[in-house]
């Protein structure tokens, strides 16, 4: 295990980095993903300017060897050959949900001009859908995003439906339920009974394995499309089969991925995929930082801003997504392999008792009125 906060030679961002750095390496060490996925990976999923193999190429000997990481694997260019010849999936795509990334993924997949079905639970529910894909449209056209006329076009193409059967027909189904491994597996084992033979269901989990909803459904196949929020704009989607699963099935949802005009990554099936698995550690390591006592969030911050130019500081980041979410994000990989790193900081630990979760509450790190 790396300590994220020790060579004190180092500048502030680089120890902050130093466990993502690590991370990146075992991952490319262990053949869980391509070093091209891994940098693109943070590069469109977190917004960093480069990503964590190029930062440690880009290093000189002398950080690399304070970083513990002095070798940095070869590593080859992929083949794309099969991702660009396969044929990706054409036709009405399911969406199962009517949340901020069910709503998010339709849009998104109806920009591209494909025709969308939701499956809602209640005529408020189909209604809540159809007021924020028009809404996050209206706001697309009014920052001149997106013409008037081509917002209602996207906007007809998504249709909201309350009997599952409306799905049967679907080229492949998407699961965006609430993340709860019960709840999405009882999903999965119901689109398994109703959709035909063949057709593909979809996770967007990342927080649990492809394999742990597959079991419900042997015969089907089954795969994670990961979109990130808000899915409309961004362009990541990271392309998950189960362990032993077909590559096929990879290699025809990355290329459907690219057909919606998105980028696919490929990563092993892991608790937290590719992206989070990156990212959520180097959180709590920025949090763990900040427990030490002699840093303010600002400073923490602004090391990451100015040093390592990320769009954002990960105590920001930590407000903005939830310091419950990120603690929840933190347990779920805890369970699969466990690590000091991903135990919460004392800092969210204390946050959640007190109700501080951030943006949506107010205050987290930082006071938000």
């Amino acid at each position: 295990m790396v300590d994220p906060v020790a060579a004190p030679s180092l500048p502030v961002h680089l120890r902050l980095l130093r466990g993502m750095l690590a991370d990146a390496v075992s991952m490319l060490r262990s053949g869980f993903a391509t070093a091209q996925d891994i940098d693109t990976a943070m590069r469109l999923g977190a917004g960093h300017p480069v990503g964590p193999l190029t930062v440690l190429r880009d290093l000189d000997a002398f950080d690399r060897e304070a970083l513990g990481l002095s070798e940095v694997p070869a590593t080859e260019a992929p083949d794309v050959t099969a991702t660009s010849a396969a044929k990706a999936w054409w036709g009405t795509v399911g969406v199962v949900g009517t949340g901020t990334m069910a709503t998010g993924i339709a849009e998104a997949i109806a920009a591209s001009g494909t025709p969308v079905r939701v499956l809602a639970r209640s005529v408020p529910a189909r209604e809540r859908l159809h007021a924020a894909v028009a809404a996050s449209l209206a706001r697309a056209v009014k920052r001149g995003r997106r013409q008037a006329d081509e917002a209602d076009r996207i906007r007809a193409r998504v249709h909201c439906v309350l009997d599952a059967a409306a799905l049967a027909d679907c080229a492949v189904v998407i699961e965006a339920v609430a993340e709860q491994l019960d709840v999405k597996r009882e999903v999965c084992a119901r689109l398994d009974a109703i959709v035909a033979p063949g057709t593909p269901i979809a996770t967007n989990t990342s927080s649990f394995r492809v394999a742990e909803l597959a079991a419900v459904a042997p015969e089907r196949p089954i795969l994670a499309l990961h979109f990130f929020n808000p899915a409309p704009a961004m362009k990541l989607v990271e392309v998950v089969v189960p362990e032993g699963g077909s590559r096929a099935l990879a290699t025809v949802g990355a290329a459907w991925t690219t057909a919606i005009g998105k980028t696919a990554i490929h990563c092993g099936d892991q608790r937290g995929f590719l992206v989070n698995r990156l990212l959520i550690p180097y959180l709590n390591d920025a949090a763990r930082r900040f427990d030490e006592g002699d840093v303010t969030p600002a400073e923490l911050d602004e090391a990451m801003t100015t040093g390592a130019g990320h769009p954002m500081g990960p105590l920001a980041l930590i407000d903005l997504i939830g310091a419950d979410v990120t603690a929840a994000a933190l347990s779920a990989m805890a369970e699969a392999y466990p690590d000091s790193r991903l135990v919460p900081a004392a800092s969210l630990r204390r946050m959640i008792e007190a109700g501080h979760l951030g943006k949506k509450t107010g205050q987290g790190f930082y006071l938000y009125r």
